[in-house]
């Protein structure tokens, strides 16, 4: 006997199809045009308007897919740390691996990153990314073998990571890929060989 609502669902009509793929192209669109005016003049430069120009829409016609600038940053930001994650865990089961995947993201895509982690002033609804953001630390508690989300180990590697890469962003460590690396690879050595505290990490 089937559950209520365990009833299979009717397949969407193909004009119903055809608009959620045409929503879907037009949304990517944007998108695409917004990392775009990024990487030429910053994120500060994205606007709804200035999108709408760049792509030939009216505003009000950008406003049908994305709320606003912040919408349009919050669809980055979720996008950005998914891509992350899976990166990671695709990269292997150790936490070497994984710290390398992560750095690996921060180098090859910075302007994503920076508007991940509101770097050199971008500010997002950071909120809103919770369950998106943690699944990094999750990855890294996997690495190590862990169920404790709060094992101070996590924190460390990430921010380890987190800050290499910060401090490769705005220059204040100009060395490159491999030498980042080298001191990434070290740092999570470090932190392996140090006992993770009894009564686990700090709440």
């Amino acid at each position: 006997m089937t559950a209520p609502g365990d009833e299979p669902q009717p397949e969407p009509s193909k004009s119903r199809q055809r608009r959620e793929r045409e929503r879907a192209e037009t949304r990517a669109e944007i998108l695409r045009a917004a990392r775009e005016l990024a990487r030429a003049e910053g994120w500060d430069a994205v606007s709804m308007r200035r999108l709408a120009d760049r792509i030939g829409y009216s505003a009000n016609y950008a406003y049908r897919y994305f709320k606003g600038r912040d919408d349009i940053l919050l669809a980055f930001v979720k996008d950005g740390f998914v891509r992350l994650a899976g990166l990671m865990r695709s990269s292997g089961t150790s936490v070497r691996a994984a710290a390398a995947a992560y750095l690996d993201f921060a180098l090859d895509e910075p302007d994503v990153y920076q508007v991940m982690y509101g770097l050199g002033g971008v500010r997002v609804p950071a909120a809103d990314t919770v369950t998106e953001g943690d699944a990094v630390g999750l990855v890294i508690a996997d690495a190590l073998g862990v169920t404790d989300p709060y094992d101070d180990r996590i924190a460390r590697i990430w921010a380890t990571a987190h800050g290499l890469a910060a401090l490769h962003a705005i220059n204040k460590l100009p060395v490159d890929r491999d030498h980042l690396h080298r001191l990434l690879a070290a740092s999570v050595d470090d932190l392996l060989r140090t006992p993770p505290r009894p009564e686990g990490g700090v709440r």
